[in-house]
């Protein structure tokens, strides 16, 4: 349910400032990233937002509060503003991502996860991100993550395709294939 109420909210805010270009957008995500993380840290702020007890006043003026203090863009604020007045401040994140996607998109970046057997190393990964551009013809940025039972090697993810480098794939396929015989 969360991502068709957030996905609305990302569209319009990109068709409204694309024209800007994209370090525009860039800085827009950023800032909504930053609200949804004060969000996180913070939940009993978000919750002041769901309470109806809570005059709408009182809710716009603390939306207000958090734009200065943050310095956002004036379309930030009113995304925020939007979002606060129909009581979608909990969608915050999905709005990040899909927004955040839809301007990978227009920069021609994947975005992709990779897990490896040992801890992340930049070189490795970079390389990967190399190697996978090549492959796929786009821009690759990949998230690194700690994933010790691999046993050695890696798994990437990028979007449904999944590379699987890993020692622990290789050694169920000889266990499976072993057990074919």
């Amino acid at each position: 349910m969360s991502r068709r109420v957030a996905r609305p909210y990302a569209v319009a805010l990109f068709e409204v400032t694309q024209k800007e270009g994209v370090p525009a957008l860039r800085q827009i995500e950023g800032q909504l990233a930053s609200v949804a993380e004060l969000f996180r840290r913070a939940p009993e702020l978000l919750r002041v937002f769901e309470v109806p007890s809570v005059a709408p006043a009182t809710k716009r003026g603390l939306v207000v509060t958090i734009a200065k203090a943050l310095s956002l863009r004036a379309e930030t604020h009113r995304m925020l503003m939007a979002l606060e007045h129909h009581v979608r401040l909990r969608y915050l994140d999905e709005v990040v991502a899909f927004f955040r996607e839809l301007v990978d998109r227009k920069e021609g970046i994947v975005r992709g996860r990779v897990e490896l057997a040992s801890g992340p190393n930049k070189q490795q990964v970079a390389a990967l991100e190399e190697a996978l551009a090549e492959a796929i013809g786009a821009r690759v940025v990949l998230d690194a993550r700690l994933r010790e039972e691999l046993l050695a090697g890696f798994v990437v993810r990028l979007g449904s395709r999944v590379f699987d480098g890993s020692l622990l794939a290789q050694v169920r396929r000889f266990a499976s294939s072993a057990a074919g015989e």
